[in-house]
């Protein structure tokens, strides 16, 4: 069963994550089973009680049964009941000395006792009930028949099935969330599902090894200790972000194998970047040349809709430039307004050519003026349209805002000043294809965020991959001063013949 459920989170992080090159899962855990137990109660229950009522009508079962021509007197049954009463009664007349003697009693005592009073009625009722030969459940498949199909079972049968679909919905769920440890980052992925592979809202956020600075796995009740269970926070090195996942099976053994890999890199690629720095700076060997990858996928437009349905996101190759925009369907949805007018135009003028017979001069101005409107109106949306922009280039993220022909908002950050990177759709939009990326900067920058950007995840990963690319760059041009500055303190040293030939 564990193994089982081990291959299911696997499986499931693979088809979550696009993996770079040379990148591969080490670990996944999900959530502790306890919380699929809580999620499961209502919908078992109700699968439980919906179909056993269905199932019980269908064998001829009724409630409060009059007519069953047998008296049963005081039974056990009964003679329990009237055991309950005398329990309530009991109760009630300690509550009663208790409060009389008070001026004013509490109105929790007062409204104890009329519940108990009430009760013990309602169960005297029954009783009687019973004595009279009634029933409150009796199966009498001659009395109830044709129960199996009429519409009080068939709406049973359906709670039933629903009840059942929650079940299965809330374990496809529970499954969904998970922390996966790559060789590369640590990723959150949430993914809440109303239907399966078809309406889902996934919200990911990541952290790069590189930047992990202190893994907390913490079990803060007993019960969490005695099952296993706990809240893991990967904390980064980076200001304000972490990640919080709560509820996580065998969170200590997560914090093992993230904090390993972290301790890993650092010794691995602390070692490589020295090497490759010395020999760059200190004995002049070539470094490597930097390439640009085109790995993100890019929206293609039809050649004679290039004006409207444009290639996004558009790469400028030379400078590693890349520009997204929102969605195409944004751009159709723009122009909704427009059509709306053009075809409401054109039959407010076809009723009033019929009606009032005007001129062929006055119908062409119409025709004409409603024309040109549609086409300003239309060409304003899409060049509003076009010139949202986000843009990340190697050394900065770019929102821009502008309206046609009029103001423009540009806001700019540095890849350094990113503090953590995530994602969201929504049931509509995963299944379109277009999310939101939100960026978070330290300081007083606020939020950056890249609204209906197709395939949103792809669009995250690159700008991870540039914040990682532009923070080595920075913490190598550190490293070079410091070479720098020791190369020109041996070559003082020799100038001042303080080094002894060898």
């Amino acid at each position: 069963m564990l193994n089982a459920l081990k291959d299911l989170l696997l499986e499931d992080a693979s088809e979550a994550l696009d993996l770079s090159e040379g990148e591969r899962i080490l670990h996944v855990t999900g959530r502790h089973w306890i919380v699929l137990l809580a999620r499961l109660i209502l919908p078992v229950l109700g699968m439980l009680f919906f179909g056993g009522l269905a199932f019980y009508r269908s064998i001829g079962g009724g409630f409060l049964v009059t007519e069953t021509g047998e008296s049963v007197g005081l039974d056990f049954f009964n003679l329990l009941l009237i055991g309950v009463t005398l329990v309530l009664l009991l109760l009630w007349t300690s509550l009663w000395v208790r409060t009389s003697g008070k001026k004013n009693p509490k109105a929790d005592d007062l409204r104890t006792r009329n519940i108990l009073l009430g009760v013990g009625a309602v169960i005297l009722l029954v009783v009687y009930y019973r004595y009279r030969g009634g029933r409150l459940f009796y199966i009498d498949p001659v009395m109830f028949v044709r129960q199996t199909f009429d519409p009080v079972n068939i709406v049973m049968m359906i709670l039933a099935g629903i009840s059942l679909l929650f079940v299965f919905f809330s374990t496809y769920d529970w499954l969904n969330d998970e922390l996966i440890l790559t060789t590369k980052r640590v990723v959150y992925d949430n993914d809440e599902v109303f239907i399966p592979k078809l309406f889902e809202r996934r919200v990911q956020e990541q952290i790069y090894i590189e930047d992990i600075q202190d893994v907390v796995a913490s079990t803060k009740t007993y019960s969490q200790h005695w099952l296993g269970y706990g809240v893991v926070i990967v904390k980064s090195a980076r200001i304000g972000a972490q990640i919080t996942f709560d509820s996580a099976a065998n969170p200590k053994i997560m914090q093992q194998k993230i904090m390993g890999e972290v301790n890993s890199y650092r010794k691995q690629h602390t070692a490589e970047e020295f090497d490759r720095m010395i020999e760059t700076k200190v004995y002049s060997a070539k470094g490597e040349k930097k390439v640009f990858k085109k790995d993100i996928k890019t929206s293609q437009g039809i050649n004679w809709l290039r004006w409207l349905l444009h290639d996004n996101p558009e790469i400028n190759e030379d400078n590693g430039t890349i520009t997204w925009r929102a969605h195409w369907i944004f751009a159709v949805r723009a122009l909704i307004g427009p059509v709306l007018m053009l075809f409401g135009g054109l039959l407010v003028i076809a009723i009033g050519t019929s009606l009032l017979q005007p001129g062929p001069a006055l119908i062409g101005v119409a025709t004409a003026a409603l024309i040109i409107s549609f086409v300003a109106w239309a060409a304003w949306e899409i060049e509003d349209h076009r010139n949202d922009l986000y843009i990340l280039n190697p050394t900065n993220v770019i929102d821009i805002e502008k309206k046609p022909f009029g103001p423009e908002d540009r806001r700019q950050a540095s890849l350094g000043a990113v503090t953590n990177i995530s994602f969201e759709t929504t049931f509509i939009s995963n299944l379109l294809g277009y999310g939101d990326v939100v960026l978070e900067t330290a300081g007083g920058g606020g939020k950056f965020t890249f609204d209906n950007v197709p395939r949103p995840r792809d669009v995250m990963q690159k700008i991870n991959d540039y914040q990682l690319t532009f923070k080595r760059g920075e913490k190598e041009k550190n490293l070079n001063d410091t070479l720098s500055l020791l190369k020109h303190y041996h070559d003082a040293q020799q100038r001042h013949q303080e080094l002894k030939a060898p």
